[in-house]
């Protein structure tokens, strides 16, 4: 298997655990903004320490502009997340989000001249499939009532284009600087969201008094979305219909795996039926290049 793909892979694996980590950070009802400064201080620890085994240039402006806005789209997509979930069920905004990565699939082969094949559609429309009975699972368990607003339409948009360009940005991140400042990009990243969300909870007059946990969900959040995210960058050379996919397919089955073990959450048909899916999607992301060789067309 090439080096992008197990980084794509451990990526997965990693936000997996993340999920885990926003599951605890729901069940001990953590504060929104003081878990994301620990979130913050977390992942930019890790990666302020990695950043001192590869080539990062602090002083490149290029780095701090892309940096300080993927910051800025990030604790955005966390807003209209919240928000949205106020106006209706969070299965919702939880698709919304994941659906947020037709962004960077759509834009990278007009942006990048990336060659796109016929499996390609084949990797979207299954991973669409599976987030289709992911949903489907999760409102028959959300008693939430949506109220179709108009601000509320906009709160999932807000989600779609923040987090769908924040990605684009992780593939922004390669076509500039290829395998430099990985983890300088992912410390600058944090930095502005924990910046940002300090900000907020000074101005919501919350006490900065951080609980046992609210340390225990921000950390673990933050080092396995941390070290994800540097994978995941690490990954930016392969295709964005394989990449951003691959990576999406095996956190959100690793996630529904661990957060089930855990915490006890129950299978039905339609979360049974996803996970198959998923693994369609995995095995034909993995197996892109060798799938159209092997059938002799392209």
């Amino acid at each position: 298997m090439q080096l992008p793909l197990v980084m794509a892979v451990l990526s997965g694996v990693l936000y997996a655990v993340a999920a885990l980590g926003y599951k605890m950070a729901e069940r001990l009802n953590c504060r929104t903004s003081i878990f994301i400064v620990v979130f913050s201080l977390a992942g930019g620890a890790f990666a302020i320490i990695k950043s001192f085994s590869e080539t990062s240039e602090w002083g490149n402006p290029r780095l701090w502009f892309l940096g300080i806005v993927m910051g800025i789209l990030f604790d955005l997509a966390i807003y209209f997340i919240m928000q949205s979930n106020k106006n209706g069920p969070a299965s919702i905004s939880w698709t919304m989000l994941q659906l947020s990565l037709l962004v960077p699939v759509i834009l990278s082969p007009v942006l990048f001249q990336e060659r796109v094949y016929w499996v390609d559609p084949v990797i979207i429309a299954t991973f669409i499939l599976m987030l289709g009975f992911f949903a489907q699972s999760l409102r028959k368990t959300d008693d939430s009532v949506e109220k179709k607003t108009r601000k509320y339409f906009l709160y999932l948009l807000g989600i779609f284009f923040s987090n769908g360009f924040f990605l684009l940005g992780n593939k922004m991140k390669y076509e500039f600087f290829e395998e430099k400042n990985t983890a300088a990009l992912t410390f600058i990243v944090y930095l502005v969201g924990g910046v940002i969300a300090w900000l907020v909870s000074t101005r919501e007059s919350e006490k900065l008094k951080i609980t046992v946990a609210e340390w225990k969900a921000g950390a673990l959040t933050g080092l396995s979305n941390g070290m994800g995210t540097i994978f995941y960058l690490a990954a930016m050379s392969l295709p964005a219909t394989v990449v951003f996919p691959l990576s999406a397919s095996i956190g959100l089955l690793g996630g529904v795996i661990l957060t089930t073990g855990v915490y006890g959450e129950k299978f039905d048909l339609y979360k049974t039926i996803a996970m198959v899916m998923g693994l369609v999607a995995l095995l034909f992301a993995i197996f892109r290049e060798q799938i159209v060789l092997n059938l002799g067309f392209v």
